[in-house]
């Protein structure tokens, strides 16, 4: 039988007390793999050391040091390292109102396209956004962070205008719609395969296939990674972790610090601690 490495490396998450609607990763010297999972923020990953296989379609995404990846909320995607090397890396969850206010000129509405955007070397953007993390990270001067930040968004956004190949919104066969809707409006329900198929009028296994082409995931999947996004939300809100897990449909705490450390790399106890 073949036994998986302890990762010895160290992930940390957190939120910044200056700024509402931001959060912030940082891995040091980790090798932890990340199963399919989505945010429910904009993704911003600046890639320091090591390489990593990030895959959200085909083909796979080798990250190496000095690369950006941006994945706007929702896109399913898994990482984890291409190699015996070690990862370090930073990370920037922004929400799509931090967004809109850090890149938006006022009255305007349409935020730039993030869905998917890998900068491979702009060492200018990599250098500002590294920064602004890094000043989050001390929270020394809470007013030079916020200008770091929204000037490196800000640069990010003028990149992705540069940059069109996007997969279309609304693509999507509408069954898959009704389906998505249904498990978002139900995440905390216990929901039977047969359940979706008649709630569209599917065979089961074609169901299951579509669903999972469109998305990313299976329906009980995407289900799960719904659960995991609002415990998250509920951590932040200062919701006890030992409350967390009935309130979300998971069937006991163990169940979701097992889920939640496997996606975030952190123990739901770990990361209330860091907000």
């Amino acid at each position: 039988m073949v036994r998986m490495k302890r990762d010895a490396g160290r992930i940390r998450i957190w939120r910044s007390d200056a700024l509402a609607g931001v959060e912030l990763l940082r891995a040091s010297g980790t090798q932890h793999h990340f199963p399919k999972h989505f945010h429910d923020a904009y993704a911003i990953h600046l890639h320091e050391r090591g390489t990593m296989a990030f895959q959200y379609g085909q083909p796979q995404v080798a990250l190496k040091p000095g690369n950006i990846n941006v994945l706007a909320p929702g896109v399913v995607h898994m990482c984890l390292p291409a190699g015996e090397q070690a990862l370090h890396y930073r990370c920037l969850f922004v929400s799509p109102a931090f967004l809109q206010y850090a890149v938006l000129d006022p009255g305007a509405t349409r935020l730039p396209q993030f869905e998917r955007l890998l900068c491979p070397g702009d060492v200018e953007l990599f250098q500002s956004l590294g920064s602004a993390h890094r000043c989050l990270e001390t929270e020394d001067d809470a007013l030079e962070a916020e200008t770091l930040l929204t000037s490196g968004l800000a640069a990010l956004a003028s990149y992705s205008g540069q940059r069109q190949a996007r997969v279309k919104a609304g693509s999507e066969p509408r069954h898959v719609t009704i389906i998505r809707e249904f498990l978002d409006a139900n995440y905390d329900r216990r929901i039977a395969l047969a359940d979706l198929a008649r709630l569209v009028g599917l065979n089961p296994v074609y169901l299951v296939r579509s669903f999972r082409s469109s998305v990313g995931l299976p329906p009980h999947t995407y289900q799960r990674q719904l659960r995991l996004s609002r415990a998250r939300q509920m951590l932040r809100s200062g919701t006890p972790p030992a409350e967390v897990a009935g309130m979300v449909g998971f069937a006991d705490q163990s169940h979701l610090s097992r889920l939640f450390k496997q996606t975030t790399g952190v123990t739901p106890t770990d990361y209330a601690k860091g907000l």
